[in-house]
């Protein structure tokens, strides 16, 4: 009976832990271009640094931020911020995630980097944003000719670059997010799990 008790309390604690841990991946295709158009190398440069920006309409908690691309030994960065604008230009406000690293990919492919603790809260606006100083293989860009969308949790999507927002075009961005209202916090996750095991040594006595 005890056995019995405790396995059920294991798999319930099991359960209740990775339902609110697994990241759903969403990348950003603006609904105006869904193909999108490939552009040769020399038509374009990152070393502004070349971004989306977006807001969400319920809290989400981020695992990792990715970009696609065709890179040979590229030493990217990337930054995660909130910001506000004056309608054109941006001003980071507070930096939420940054780093980088050199990067060579097998032609165009997702370039993607982990992130810890990082939550998005509503009625902000935040930028995701990578750079890099030389030429790409190629570049690639959805044309979303400055029409914000939606998508899922985030809301008023649009290209940046550099300190600009509202760009014509936007490039290939991607996330891993779940809805941080799911996630449940370590203060109750230890009083699930404690109020489970008195449950089983309570039953367990009678």
């Amino acid at each position: 009976m005890f056995a019995n008790l405790l396995r059920t309390t294991l798999l319930c604690t099991a359960f209740f832990l990775s339902g609110a841990s697994v990241a759903a991946p969403i990348e950003f295709v603006p609904p105006n271009d869904a193909t999108g158009t490939d552009y040769a190398a020399a038509n374009d440069s990152w070393w502004m640094g070349r971004g989306i920006t977006f807001g969400v309409d319920t809290r989400q908690s981020l695992t990792s931020i990715g970009f696609r691309h065709d890179l040979s030994n590229m030493d990217v960065t990337y930054g995660l911020y909130e910001i506000s604008t004056n309608g054109i230009t941006l001003n980071k406000l507070n930096t939420l995630a940054s780093g980088g690293s050199t990067v060579s990919t097998n032609g165009r492919d997702w370039i993607d980097y982990a992130l810890g603790g990082v939550v998005l809260e509503t009625g902000r606006l935040y930028l995701l944003e990578f750079a890099f100083a030389g030429e790409a293989n190629s570049n690639f860009y959805y044309n979303n000719e400055n029409v914000q969308w939606n998508q899922g949790a985030f809301i008023g999507l649009d290209g940046a670059m550099g300190p600009e927002v509202q760009n014509f075009v936007v490039a290939a961005f991607r996330l891993d997010a779940t809805d941080a209202a799911a996630v449940p916090e370590p203060g109750s996750i230890a009083l699930f799990v404690i109020g489970a095991a008195a449950l089983v040594r309570r039953r367990s006595r009678r």
